[in-house]
């Protein structure tokens, strides 16, 4: 079927209004993206990418330049797959193509956030496409008002993706990190509580043991559904990894990939590093 898939870029009004209709099945929201904004970006350093299968729209990437007073890098703001078509992968292959059209405009790194637990988006930009975080962002979005998001801190990662590094290339190529035992280097351990949700023992963290080596976070492998069921265990694990992030961050640690856990267990792990290695 992805055969007849066909990801360009966008830039002419007609194009781009599509997009703002997509947005609203995709987000349920009736505050959509203006097109006029993204046709702006676009002829300015942004882009904008239409995924069409068999001519019509089934996903988009919306992207803007940035600049932090000593470089130019661009900013991936939106990028969103309609609901009958997630299977396809289309989220990764429109990421792979902004890493394309983003080399040719010059840029040589991608910077977006995300919500850290949600290890489904951790899965595609840290493990698969070679991201790397060392931002953490507090209540970034403020707080949320819907039932699902109310009462939980907005935190998310902001993550540099260096696209032309030897780690992104690699990651093109489909090379990966494989990880076969993180109990040595876990940061912390969690119990099942009676629904089989993990339940984060870090109440006593033995921080200076891990100087020097590789270390693993655990983070909750299904965070939506905890938030609809026990939005309390959801809050501690926010403030639980809250705390971690930021304690490591500060401290010279970087998340360099997220390792899925094959046996079964409620968790993934983040996979740290000492920023002064180089993980570009």
């Amino acid at each position: 079927m992805t055969q007849n898939l066909e990801i360009r870029m966008l830039a002419k009004v007609e194009e781009i209004e599509p997009i703002v209709e997509l947005e609203k099945i995709i987000w349920q929201t009736d505050m959509p993206m203006p097109a006029d904004q993204m046709v702006t970006a676009a002829k300015h350093g942004g882009m904008v990418l239409g995924a069409f299968l068999d001519n019509r729209l089934i996903g988009f990437q919306y992207s803007f330049a940035g600049f932090d007073g000593k470089r130019t890098y661009l900013c991936s703001h939106m990028l969103g797959t309609h609901p009958d078509y997630r299977y396809m992968k289309i989220g990764e292959k429109l990421k792979w193509k902004q890493r394309e059209a983003a080399l040719t405009l010059g840029y040589d790194r991608i910077t977006w956030t995300y919500d850290p637990l949600e290890t489904a988006n951790g899965y595609l930009n840290i493990h698969k496409l070679g991201a790397v975080c060392s931002t953490y962002i507090e209540n970034c979005y403020g707080d949320m008002q819907d039932s699902l998001n109310r009462g939980i801190s907005s935190d998310r990662f902001q993550v540099d993706w260096h696209i032309g590094s030897q780690r992104v290339v690699a990651r093109a190529e489909g090379k990966r990190q494989q990880y076969n035992d993180v109990s040595e280097g876990l940061l912390f351990d969690w119990e099942r509580d009676e629904n089989g949700y993990p339940v984060p023992m870090a109440e006593d963290i033995d921080w200076d043991r891990f100087e020097g080596t590789t270390m693993y976070l655990p983070v909750p492998a299904q965070f939506q559904q905890m938030k609809k069921q026990n939005k309390s265990l959801a809050i501690r694990w926010r403030a639980v990894t809250h705390h971690a992030f930021t304690y490591l961050f500060e401290r010279g640690w970087i998340v360099t990939d997220l390792v899925r856990n094959e046996k079964a267990t409620p968790v993934h792990f983040y996979v740290l590093h000492r920023k002064g290695e180089d993980y570009k």
